[in-house]
């Protein structure tokens, strides 16, 4: 059994992350040594541009700096690695080759290798930071709430996207303004694209889900609908109406084993705590037949809040080490799979839904009628600066745009759900 209470360092990856993950690790030590009876010392970072970092305090009293990965890979001395890489390949070769604990941020290669990953895996890989900065949900779900059966889980992951819903909400401003401020701030990237189009919220979705239902979702069958093409008129909508929109992911799953998994925009009323959720805070709720409603709140991103979550990921597998060579907790929190799951398309599943679109016919009259005809419930209908917006009840995407193709072929649909 390994006693030793010191643990050798590798991080690869020196950007923002990595570089918040060292500032931790070295100046919160004596915090981490008396609270734990363990010590992180960093020995190794590995950076493609190691060489253009000049007049850093923290990088200089690392031992050794490195342009080659195999410098930790073949480094018997290291006890785990924090691999804050970015993008998939340099980072999957590391995690597929690492014989020793890993920890991760890496939530895109996650939700799409997950199978892969962990198949006959020997050695632990944690990876709280890859959802919801420093938020703990991955621990809670592994662990706090292992004795629930867990029904739903839903919440909002992105903090761009809340940032620019928030700003639009509180300030009536337009989608590209606020993108453009959020792009000058660091919230968004200069391609939004991930963020924007619900991508990077369904890698989260996809994770936790995977953890809750004792199975690997599969990323593909998550149904993904972002935030582009809103307009101020919608959120203008909204609030008239009661509601917040905000970009929610939801995985739920019923006593049959029917999962639905999804990412849309959704109007919530003022009394679901998530719709106070504002600019760039994530927050998770979990539902468990025992537990009831468990909600998760904090710091969803930035280089500081997502440090905490890795260094605490790292102190997670030091100390498992201290006790024992094989896994303490399975890496996805389940021993067993749950193989009765079956994913169901949420096009096809009943909400109630708001729509916006414009028409070039201009017959308001005719698309109320034809909601009517083929059975959908229009709970509120208006027309503003062109725009035609309906509640629709009882309804399912597919057949929402179905009834509109029927009178007319239109691109821009803007559609969120409507929850209380």
């Amino acid at each position: 059994m390994n006693k030793k209470k010191e643990f050798k360092i590798a991080i690869a990856g020196y950007g923002h992350v990595g570089k918040d993950t060292v500032k931790t690790i070295i100046e919160n030590n004596e915090i981490i040594e008396n609270r734990t009876g363990i010590k992180l010392k960093i020995k190794t970072v590995f950076s493609r541009n190691i060489d253009k970092v000049k007049n850093d305090k923290y990088l200089d009293s690392i031992e050794i700096k490195t342009k080659n990965l195999n410098d930790i890979l073949d480094d018997k001395e290291i006890d785990i690695i924090i691999e804050v890489l970015g993008g998939m390949d340099a980072a999957k070769t590391l995690i597929m080759k690492a014989k020793k604990g890993v920890v991760t941020a890496n939530k895109a290669l996650l939700a799409n290798s997950f199978a892969e990953i962990v198949e006959n895996r020997k050695t632990d890989i944690a990876f709280e930071a890859s959802v919801a900065g420093a938020v703990p949900i991955i621990k809670a779900l592994k662990e706090s709430l292992v004795s629930d059966k867990i029904e739903s889980v839903y919440g909002i992951l992105n903090g761009t996207c809340n940032f620019i819903l928030t700003n639009m909400t509180k300030n009536n401003l337009d989608f590209n303004v606020v993108l453009k401020n959020a792009q000058d701030k660091g919230y968004a990237e200069a391609d939004p694209t991930f963020d924007i189009d619900g991508i990077d919220t369904a890698h989260k979705l996809c994770i936790l889900s995977s953890i809750a239902f004792s199975n690997i979702m599969d990323m593909n069958k998550i149904f993904i609908r972002g935030i582009r093409n809103i307009e101020l008129s919608d959120i203008i909508f909204a609030t008239d109406s009661g509601y917040t929109i905000k970009l929610i992911a939801e995985a739920s799953i019923d006593e049959n084993n029917n999962v639905f998994i999804f990412v849309i925009p959704t109007m919530l009323k003022e009394e679901n705590m998530l719709s106070k959720v504002d600019y760039a805070f994530n927050a998770i709720t979990v539902v468990g037949d025992r537990s009831e409603e468990n909600v998760f709140y904090g710091a969803g991103a930035g280089g500081r809040p997502t440090s905490s979550a890795i260094v605490s990921d790292a102190i997670t597998i030091a100390r498992n080490n201290l006790i024992t060579d094989e896994l303490r907790i399975p890496i996805l929190g389940f021993a067993k799979k749950n193989n009765d799951i079956k994913i169901k398309d949420f096009k096809e599943k009943n909400e109630t839904f708001y729509i916006r679109f414009s028409s070039s016919n201009n017959n308001f009259d005719a698309f109320n009628k034809s909601f009517i005809e083929n059975k959908i419930i229009v709970e509120k209908s208006c027309i503003k600066d062109n725009n035609f917006m309906f509640i629709l009840k009882d309804a399912n995407i597919n057949k929402i745009i179905e009834t509109i193709e029927k009178m007319e072929k239109i691109e821009n649909i803007f559609i969120a759900r409507i929850k209380s």
